[in-house]
């Protein structure tokens, strides 16, 4: 009798199984269906700016470059041909900031340094380029600086930790663990993905105003023309306190600002 049952059940697990087996393809299917239709999205808009760009339709190019950028990976080639288009649509600060955006992605982008240099001369603004992080970074890729002080420092690590080692050499260790920490300590800080996170871009035609105290009829210290950048330390509802230029600090509006790294 219970061998019966059992026949009689199989046909019906089988069937169970297939159905089973059938929904978990078609959800599978789907879903490669759906980045397939996705990725051609990001590569129109991705192309059709380039097509536009080089038939001198500058301001749709920029729309193109900004809404496949709101999608698809950061790219500091995009930001580049960004900058390019809208440096050709006569729109000097636009084009400043995504270079800037190109360089932090890419700070070798030598490219996307001397279009930087020119438009902030036409700006009107100095090019920030003497801080020591961004000197390291603009000279030598950090990427294979942090693996090769990941590997040190796990070496070290596991040398130490097995004991494998001579007597005469103990100290080879603690020396790999402090080289790796170094230089992954080294790649960290001048990554300008980390030193320049707070840094804000003028975009304002009208530049920035700057003020002794978060008072909009408070004594004025100075005016920031359109393309400068300062560097946020604390914030207070409208009210951003930076350092400036050269080094001195005061109040200014968030309004007209944009971060130098994208939020998004």
């Amino acid at each position: 009798m219970n061998g019966s049952v059992s026949l009689r059940s199989s046909p019906v697990l089988l069937f169970n199984m297939q159905n089973r087996t059938t929904s978990s393809l078609r959800s599978a299917i789907a879903t490669v269906l759906l980045l397939v239709a996705a990725s051609p999205a990001w590569s129109d808009d991705l192309s059709d700016a380039r097509l536009r760009a080089s038939n001198g339709d500058h301001a749709e190019a920029i729309r193109l470059f900004e809404r496949h950028l709101q999608t698809a990976r950061p790219s500091a080639s995009v930001y580049y041909e960004l900058g390019g288009a809208a440096k050709k649509s006569s729109n000097p600060a636009l084009a400043a900031l995504n270079f800037r955006r190109a360089l932090i992605l890419d700070p070798l982008f030598d490219l996307a340094r001397k279009d930087l240099v020119e438009t902030n001369l036409a700006l009107g603004v100095s090019s920030d380029f003497t801080d020591w992080k961004t000197g390291v970074a603009s000279k030598v890729p950090l990427n294979p600086i942090l693996l090769t002080g990941v590997v040190l420092f796990w070496l070290g690590l596991f040398i130490l930790v097995t004991g494998f080692h001579s007597r005469t050499r103990r100290f080879w260790d603690v020396g790999l663990i402090s080289i790796g920490a170094v230089l992954i300590a080294l790649a960290w800080v001048c990554d300008p993905r980390v030193n320049l996170i707070r840094q804000r871009f003028i975009m304002s035609p009208q530049g920035c105003e700057v003020f002794n105290t978060p008072v909009e009829n408070s004594e004025k210290v100075t005016k920031l023309p359109q393309g400068s950048v300062v560097t946020a330390i604390s914030e207070r509802g409208r009210w951003i306190y930076g350092q400036l230029p050269g080094g001195a600090r005061g109040w200014f509006l968030s309004e007209g600002l944009e971060s130098v790294i994208p939020t998004k």
